[in-house]
């Protein structure tokens, strides 16, 4: 399991680091500030929908891999269903709400899609727990994103860099994992009812919950501006580095529960939840000397006016990253309503604290406001899963 780890954040790293560490402070560089902060902001549609969709039905399948052959038609149609929904509903969207042109509508909805396909084909390699693949399927998109921040040079349609990126990592699941075979029976399974049903809540318990993620570059947009909304995005750029081990982590234990190999009783849970405390210290802590040499280095002129809100938006991201250790435990023991109820009260406290923080201390209002609904979070969750393993 450890290797699986290892290789799974290296998947992460090696990705994260081509495109914060190189295409975003590129781009930043290339539009501007207020053009990157509207990039900021419509690439937060693009992950609402992408990630709710294409995670939700990743982590399905990967939890009910007994039936797996049986039930691949039934994941094809609902992932085709989800992608042609999510790309009508962003195209509408941009040309009639943004006033986004023809084909900037069509890049918009279509950068949703392969990103959606993206996240749902890593369920394969996770079955077959064979990490090493998912690392090559890392470098090979963050190639294909290089070459298409080159293509977007010429276009300056931003689109073009994750269309490419994306659609390059599909591709090679499709090929090296067979992301779309299905056995020759006709129709859906005699499964198809109830997994629907378990994609429909997971993933309105996740739209929720990215809606929430992304919110804050909305309202500052609608509250500061897009300006703004660059300085607070690049300002938190340390704590979506953790993003680099902590989701993998969980992949890699969601994978092992699901086998039988780890079981999950209150010892282990303690060991959990104790972890998840453990990372959030000691990431901050890091964090206080790194954030500030990161933002130093990769955007140097924007790095006076990120200082105010550094240390406390990237602890709101630490805390909320940790949740997702304990939320894959809760996946596991607790009925899946629990996600929306969950999800549905941090919507309640996010938007109370993070709006009453925006207009009280302006940027540093509202990453105190988020830190406050991200711990409270944590707390909603953890509770449920103790009480599963009195």
């Amino acid at each position: 399991m450890l290797q699986d780890g290892v290789l799974s954040i290296g998947a992460k790293c090696i990705f994260f680091l081509v495109l914060k560490g190189l295409i975003e402070p590129w781009m930043n560089r290339a539009l501007g500030d207020a053009a990157f902060g509207e990039y900021v902001v419509y690439y937060g549609y693009i992950c609402i929908l992408a990630y709710s969709c294409g995670e939700a039905l990743n982590h399905i399948r990967v939890l009910n891999q007994k039936t797996d052959r049986v039930q691949a038609r039934d994941y094809r149609l609902i992932i085709t269903i989800e992608a042609v929904l999510s790309a009508l509903i962003l195209i509408c969207f941009g040309m009639e709400i943004e006033q986004m042109g023809f084909l900037e509508g069509i890049l918009f909805g279509f950068t949703a899609i392969a990103l959606m396909l993206r996240l749902y084909s890593e369920c394969v390699f996770r079955i077959a727990i064979n990490y090493k693949k998912i690392l090559l399927s890392s470098i090979l998109m963050s190639i294909g994103y290089l070459l298409g921040y080159w293509i977007f040079r010429t276009t300056n349609q931003w689109y073009v860099i994750f269309l490419l990126g994306e659609t390059v990592a599909v591709v090679y699941a499709v090929i090296t994992g067979k992301l779309f075979q299905v056995d020759k029976s006709k129709g859906v399974s005699k499964y198809f009812s109830q997994t629907a049903k378990n994609a429909a809540t997971l993933t309105g318990s996740y739209l929720i919950s990215y809606a929430l993620i992304y919110m804050d570059r909305f309202l500052v947009q609608a509250l500061l501006g897009s300006e703004q909304v660059s300085t607070y995005y690049i300002a938190t750029t340390y704590g979506k580095c953790v993003a680099l081990v902590i989701p993998p982590i969980t992949a890699v234990l969601l994978s092992n529960i699901s086998k039988g190999t780890i079981a999950l009783n209150k010892k282990m849970v303690n060991k959990v939840v104790a972890g998840s405390l453990g990372a959030i210290l000691f990431f901050f802590l890091v964090g206080l000397l790194m954030s500030r040499v990161i933002i130093a280095i990769l955007y140097p002129s924007s790095y006076g006016n990120c200082l105010s809100v550094m240390d406390t938006g990237n602890l709101a991201q630490i805390v909320y990253y940790s949740c997702s250790i304990v939320n894959m435990m809760a996946i596991r023991l607790c009925d899946m309503k629990l996600q929306i109820f969950v999800e549905t009260a941090y919507a309640v406290l996010y938007i109370v604290f993070a709006v009453v923080g925006a207009f009280v201390g302006g940027l540093v209002g509202l990453a105190v406001g988020t830190l406050g609904a991200n711990i409270l979070r944590f707390i909603l969750l953890t509770v449920p899963v103790y009480r599963k393993v009195r």
